[in-house]
């Protein structure tokens, strides 16, 4: 009995780090994608994460006031993208 109370402690401790791991730092919090320049809408499209075949991620401005995924054209070659974020 007391060894299976040993193993639930190990067991809680070790969800607790990753818990604790996984969450954004202060750091990376102030990193996050900000709102649109003034003068931008609601609809609007720009591309970010571009990888090394030059293709990138299409991100747009939501009703709700934040970046989304663009639903209908997610991915965009590097000639032929929005302008970065």
């Amino acid at each position: 009995m007391k060894s299976f109370a040993k193993v639930l402690l190990v067991g809680a401790v070790a969800v607790m780090a990753i818990a604790i791991s996984a969450a954004p730092s202060e750091a990376a919090k102030k990193k996050r994608m900000k709102g649109p320049a003034p003068g931008t809408y609601v609809g609007q499209v720009c591309s970010t994460k571009c990888t090394t075949a030059n293709a990138c991620s299409v991100m747009a401005w939501s009703a709700e006031k934040k970046w989304i995924s663009a639903v209908l054209t997610p991915i965009c070659v590097k000639p032929f993208c929005a302008p970065a974020c």
